[in-house]
């Protein structure tokens, strides 16, 4: 099976110290890596923009060795007050693929320890809300990790339909913006959302939604492709035969 893992990060990320040259002796297929674009974040106080041109310098140098197998993403990460800055960063740029996240509100990540003691009915609507305006704003081809925002919240499937309205409303979106659906293996069984990641396939399914992509959100190689094959056995069993790939912006359908 050659579906290349479509979320991947190198120290061209702010929070990873990983090397191209691993994933790339790893794994004989594509290699693509979405490094963090996430402008005012709270993590670091500061932007964290990847260094564009040290990025493509080190993907041409990588192919005299390794070919033409890999490819340039870039993970925009969402944030209402910084809207035309990002917009102005990406502008010159060329991508293979660009997803699209929300990781922060300007005050805090959603990954910060002390998020797991807040309200989730202020968290959680409030989190779906910068999605949707994410998914209105900002051109790209995958729309990731919808489940960011409450990962530290140990939400059961019956606590996330409470919010089946809006995440109707959210995944509409998204399917209106041709976006594909990502299955984040790092959620799924990392942050144990796999539940989570079953019951909204079927959702974003029932209204209309077909493109989904599968990525590791891997920052390490132990998590390269990380349970790819037990993802590929849950979509089957929804009847999902074919998966996308992005190159040049451009989708291309891959049956596996």
């Amino acid at each position: 099976m050659n579906y290349y893992d479509q979320h991947l990060h190198t120290h061209f990320s702010y929070d990873s110290e990983a090397d191209f040259v691993p994933y790339l002796e790893a794994f004989d297929g594509m290699v693509v890596t979405t490094e963090h674009f996430d402008l005012a974040n709270p993590v670091t106080h500061q932007d964290d923009a990847p260094d564009y041109q040290a990025y493509s310098q080190t993907i041409d140098e990588l192919k005299k060795t390794y070919g033409n197998r890999i490819l340039k993403g870039i993970e925009i990460g969402y944030i209402a007050s910084e809207k035309e800055r990002i917009l102005a960063y990406l502008a010159d740029k060329t991508y293979d693929i660009k997803l699209l996240s929300v990781h922060h509100n300007g005050q805090f990540d959603y990954l910060d320890d002390f998020v797991a003691d807040m309200n989730p009915q202020e968290i959680i609507p409030a989190y779906l809300s910068q999605l949707e305006e994410a998914v209105a704003t900002i051109p790209a081809n995958v729309f990731a990790h919808f489940d960011y925002g409450f990962r530290l919240f140990n939400l059961s499937v019956s606590d996330l339909q409470t919010f089946e309205p809006h995440l109707t409303r959210l995944f509409q979106a998204v399917i209106a913006h041709d976006l594909a659906f990502e299955v984040n293996a790092k959620s799924a069984y990392l942050y144990n959302n796999l539940a989570l990641y079953d019951y909204a396939i079927d959702l974003y399914q029932a209204l209309g939604g077909t493109l989904f992509t599968i990525g590791s959100d891997g920052h390490k190689l132990a998590h390269f492709r990380l349970h790819f094959d037990d993802l590929f056995d849950l979509l089957h069993q929804k009847g999902i035969t074919e998966l996308v790939t992005y190159q040049n912006g451009k989708p291309t359908m891959v049956k596996f």
